[in-house]
């Protein structure tokens, strides 16, 4: 999930074939022009042109790698917060010691009953305990409320954009193939983790390789199921969209349950990312956007889905993106 709000900014009027080049970006933001433009009829400086301003008009504000960090032997946490509206230079002096830390990936801003969200990875149950204790010390004076969601397994992980914005499939490809990692390939990643368009004979000068070489080794991390995807950073608001997050208390949620939840995420035109988790809620859902009754839709949806079983929901609207990164190394 990416997210960016920026104050000011201009809606952009696209037409059908700028939502067709965006969605190939986010299926492979590494897609050539060429290979572009053949499948939505212009010419490759014609894609090329759209694309520049794209990024001038800041639609695209950026390129990233996605990166499976269970691969990398870590798992996944997300930690909600509620504070007891501290003054603004606290909040900032706040999220800078939470952007400071590597074992945060990503800090989000909400309106709703919880503040803050906090991707945190770590090796284990006691490394975690360790950084839960080091947040709540930071934030202790100001900490009214919190909830521990660690993430058990991925149900859906789409492109950036939902389905909602165009009107043709993305296939996710997933692979795992097993690779041992080494310190080259580990540096590789930290150079595309957040430059995922730099050219290859870029990051081969920079690392003093060849760029077969990079090649290849970019190849076996993608095939391990290291990197998942190549894509574009987009500023949502520029488009109009919202992010909302939804967390879920599902009764009993195994077996058939599961199975009709798998059927929801995959028919629901609005849904980006959903993952299991454990706490109070245990399910965890990203939903994007452009207006509250789409928002309303899904969740009648939702509930559609489990008429007698959704116990618990809090649905809350991004607002502000502070750190988000596939590979805090």
């Amino acid at each position: 999930m990416r997210f960016e709000h920026r104050e000011g900014i201009g809606k952009a009027k696209l037409d059908l074939k700028d939502k067709k080049i965006l969605a190939l970006l986010c299926q492979n933001a590494r897609t050539s022009s060429t290979a572009i433009a053949k499948k939505v009829g212009l010419s490759r400086d014609a894609v090329s042109y759209r694309i520049n301003n794209y990024i001038k008009n800041n639609i695209i504000i950026g390129f990233k790698t996605i990166i499976d960090i269970s691969k990398l032997g870590y798992d996944s946490y997300h930690l909600f917060l509620q504070l007891n509206q501290p003054k603004k230079e606290i909040e900032k002096e706040l999220i800078n010691k939470f952007k400071n830390y590597n074992f945060v990936r990503a800090i989000l801003k909400f309106h709703g009953k919880f503040d803050y969200e906090l991707a945190i990875i770590a090796k284990d149950l006691k490394e975690f305990d360790s950084i839960f204790n080091k947040i709540v010390e930071d934030c202790s004076d100001y900490l009214q409320y919190y909830e521990i969601l660690p993430i058990i397994k991925s149900y859906k992980i789409t492109s950036t954009l939902p389905r909602s914005f165009y009107d043709f499939k993305i296939n996710n490809i997933t692979k795992d193939q097993k690779i041992e990692m080494d310190e080259t390939d580990r540096k590789i990643l930290s150079v595309i983790s957040e430059k995922a368009s730099i050219p290859f004979y870029t990051i081969a000068k920079n690392l003093n390789l060849s760029p077969d070489t990079i090649i290849y080794r970019i190849k076996k991390l993608i095939n391990s199921g290291i990197i998942i995807n190549f894509t574009p950073v987009i500023n949502y608001a520029s488009l109009n969209y919202n992010i909302y997050a939804v967390l879920l208390q599902i009764n009993n949620l195994k077996d058939q349950k599961e199975s009709t939840l798998k059927q929801f995420l995959n028919s629901d035109k609005n849904v980006l990312w959903a993952v299991k988790t454990l706490g109070k809620f245990n399910v965890l859902i990203y939903v994007c956007v452009n207006n509250t009754e789409d928002l309303h839709e899904t969740l009648l949806n939702l509930r559609n889905y489990f008429p007698n079983d959704i116990k618990d929901y809090e649905t809350l609207i991004a607002y502000e993106e502070f750190k988000y990164t596939y590979y805090p190394f």
